[in-house]
């Protein structure tokens, strides 16, 4: 009888022992599971606030370059609205007196035309982000009937 005590009592004790370090294997493999899923989400996430920077700048980068080559644009248009306005100057110098009242309303439409692009410039370095494209879009417009306006 004291075999068969002392038998089971120790298959009880190798049992325990047995089910405890299983449990203690568990809970280090959960964890390092948790530590891993933990890392991987911070590592996600910095990657994340990384790529909205990246977007951001490129963002702010394509904005600019698109406002300096509109403001190009512009300057560009102005210079062939004085030229113009120097070649009314000109004709109004040579002409009739029923000629030199269509060169001096032609000067007057130019000088418009002028103002409203130096507006648009002025307004343009004041635009935000958001407005940009509308801004844009307006202007080019502007400068479209201008440059038809320039050719007749």
């Amino acid at each position: 009888m004291k075999k068969i005590t002392w038998i089971v009592a120790s298959m009880l004790t190798i049992g325990m022992l047995t089910f405890s370090s299983c449990s203690e294997k568990t809970k280090n493999s959960a964890d390092e599971t948790a530590e891993a899923a933990k890392n991987d989400a911070k590592e996600n996430l910095d990657e994340a606030k990384s790529d909205m920077k990246d977007a951001g700048d490129d963002f702010k980068s394509k904005f600019k370059d698109e406002k300096e080559s509109m403001k190009t644009d512009i300057d560009g248009a102005i210079s062939k609205i004085d030229n113009k306005i120097e070649e009314a100057d000109a004709k109004m110098d040579k002409a009739t007196a029923k000629e030199k009242d269509k060169w001096k309303e032609r000067k007057i439409e130019l000088q418009k035309e002028k103002e409203d692009l130096k507006e648009s410039l002025n307004k343009m370095q004041a635009e935000t982000d958001e407005k940009w494209d509308n801004f844009k879009s307006e202007t080019r417009t502007k400068m479209d009937k201008i440059k038809a306006d320039l050719k007749d």
